[in-house]
């Protein structure tokens, strides 16, 4: 269990950009490193842990930035309308 966390958890890496398959993978990581952080105690366990952790962190930064972005004038900036 806690090798399937680590492994979610380094394809929510990469997946982190897009914000609900991100959380979506990072909820089902959490629940399966913390099976594992109760059941095993590995370091496994709690690489899984973490990594799942902080994809749930980048999905958070990269949706309030985005958010931040559309709410300022800072993005007709950055794009100009045609």
């Amino acid at each position: 269990m806690a090798q399937n966390s680590v492994k979610i958890g380094i394809i929510m890496l990469i997946a982190w950009v897009i914000p609900l398959f991100g959380f979506l993978l990072a909820g089902i990581g959490l629940v399966l490193a913390i099976v594992a952080c109760s059941a095993e105690k590995t370091a496994m366990a709690r690489a899984g842990l973490f990594l799942n952790a902080l994809g749930i962190a980048l999905s958070a930064l990269y949706i309030a930035v985005v958010i931040s972005l559309l709410s300022s004038e800072l993005l007709e900036l950055l794009i100009p309308a045609p």
